[in-house]
Order: structure tokens, then C-alpha cells, then sequence
């Protein structure tokens, strides 16, 4: 599960209205999945991945967490009806 970021200190949130707006930094997003940076934006350019968009904040990119949760989710049950 991939913990939200804001600041420069992290954050756990318990309660899901909070959590549900958590954003996390691309470079966490891309390291959480095991991915370099670089595949994140490769991603944005190919929409029939549904890849959740970013969030610009201050010249930087973040994704909303259960977005992110959402996509891994959908991923998992693409590559398992494949089999």
C-alpha cells in the first residue's frame, strides 16, 4: 500500500475520508511499483492503460493514492484473466 506524502514528514491517515485524497509524489508512485520514473509519464501517453493523471502542484507531479490502489487492482485482475 502506498503511504501519502506531504511535506517533507509522512503522514499515516486512519480515517478514509482523509486517505481517499492522499496524494503521494511520482517518484514514490514509481518506486512503490517497482518502476523507474520515467514509466510514469510513458504511461500518461498510452490511455487505454487508464493510469491515473497527475496532480500538478507546484511545478511537481502527484497522484492521487487510491487511484493509484485502483489501476494495481485492475492490473492484477487483467493479468490474471490471461492466464
Amino acid at each position: 500500500m502506498l503511504r501519502p506524502t506531504l511535506g517533507k514528514q509522512e503522514h499515516f491517515m486512519s480515517n478514509h475520508n482523509a486517505s481517499s485524497a492522499a496524494l503521494a509524489a511520482d517518484s514514490k508512485v514509481a518506486r512503490q511499483l517497482g518502476v523507474h520514473p520515467k514509466t510514469l509519464p510513458r504511461w500518461d501517453r498510452r490511455p487505454e492503460l487508464q493510469f491515473p493523471r497527475p496532480v500538478w502542484i507546484n511545478g511537481r507531479k502527484y497522484r492521487r493514492l487510491d487511484e493509484v490502489e485502483e489501476f494495481v487492482r485492475r492490473a492484477a485482475v487483467a493479468h490474471a484473466s490471461k492466464r
